[in-house]
């Protein structure tokens, strides 16, 4: 073999070792390497680093989700219609609760009790309305229609909402009876609680969400996934928590809804303000009305109630859901802080009209 040969052999060894480590060392050993016995004996040592994909999804936009949520939602949001002098007139939403009937709206949607109303789905069918019954705690009214395989709705939990959310809002209106939509953002979670004063007798616990638009007695709050979140009963929005509450009121007993009656409003003192401003924990009774079952039972602004019957008042749980577990009639120990005493008071709550 001349030198010739012998520098050609060099050259092309040389070239094939390092395409070899291309390819086989940076490449295929790289992958090999991977496999869990072959790693664990450590037979390979890959020269290139190792990269594991993992795929995540990114959302760019929600405006998707909201598309879905509307087109979901709107065949089980229905319009109420009011009959007078041979016209209709659209007076509110309502939400279909039952495939046979049920639904609920806001108390001020029925203004005129003694018309006829009907509600109609999304589909153009209608039925008369037959029956009401108004839970006053809430403002709402439960009623039934004369209707039957009517799509209901989902509910979410609205203790699941945060800031910064997105909510739609669904109505019914015009003559046409089609869906208005209407985006929002949630501004304060449902347990963001500070500072505000709680009544008694009505539910008002629940999320804010912006509002740039008039809204309509009975209009549902849908989430993205398009469950109902809430409804506006014409002066608040009740929650679906709070809903849910009050729709489990009305089926055990349809025919009519009876509220208890306490006569107080509070603020929810947390553990952290407790230790700050050396309160007890509980609920601050921040006003008595006069008469009512709370100044009865000896309640006075400035008490702290600490527990209601079994059920501690702390922050973790939210009184109303305790306050309207009882009916009126019910004899209940509230446990009292009072300047360093504790006092054991006996309340009746009265039925709230």
């Amino acid at each position: 073999m001349n030198k010739k040969q012998i520098a050609l052999l060099i050259i092309v060894s040389v070239l094939a070792g390092w395409l070899f480590n291309l390819f086989a060392g940076r490449f295929l050993t790289a992958k090999l390497s991977t496999w869990p016995l072959l790693n664990r004996m450590k037979f390979l040592s890959p020269q290139a680093p190792i990269v594991i994909n993992n795929k995540e999804t990114v959302r760019v936009s929600d405006s998707e989700d909201v598309a879905l949520a509307v087109a979901g939602i709107k065949s089980k949001i229905s319009a109420v219609v009011l009959i007078s002098q041979g016209t209709a007139q659209v007076v509110g939403s309502a939400i279909n609760l039952t495939s046979n009937g049920d639904f609920v709206t806001g108390s001020a949607t029925f203004t005129k009790p003694s018309v006829e109303f009907y509600v109609v789905l999304n589909d153009g069918r209608s039925g008369k309305i037959i029956s009401m019954q108004k839970d006053p705690s809430a403002s709402l009214v439960y009623f039934k229609a004369l209707l039957e395989s009517v799509p209901t709705v989902n509910f979410g939990s609205s203790a699941n909402l945060s800031a910064g959310d997105k909510v739609v809002y669904i109505q019914k209106s015009g003559q046409s009876f089609f869906s208005k939509a209407y985006l929002g953002t949630v501004n304060s979670a449902q347990g963001d609680v500070a500072g505000t004063v709680f009544e008694s007798n009505y539910i008002k616990r629940g999320f804010t969400a912006d509002i740039t638009f008039p809204l309509v007695s009975g209009e549902a709050v849908v989430n993205t996934r398009g469950e109902v979140v809430g409804i506006y009963n014409g002066s608040w929005l009740i929650s679906s928590d709070s809903l849910k509450q009050s729709l489990s009121n009305y089926l055990n007993n349809p025919d009519k809804i009876s509220r208890p009656a306490f006569g107080f409003n509070y603020l929810i003192i947390s553990s952290t303000e407790s230790k700050l401003t050396k309160t007890a924990e509980g609920m601050l009774v921040t006003d008595v009305q006069n008469p009512s079952a709370a100044r009865s039972a000896g309640i006075l602004e400035g008490d702290v109630i600490i527990q209601i019957g079994d059920r501690s008042t702390k922050a973790d749980v939210f009184p109303e859901e305790i306050l309207q577990q009882y009916k009126p009639g019910d004899k209940i120990v509230f446990k009292v802080s009072r300047k360093n005493q504790t006092l054991n008071l006996a309340l009746i709550p009265t039925e709230l009209k």
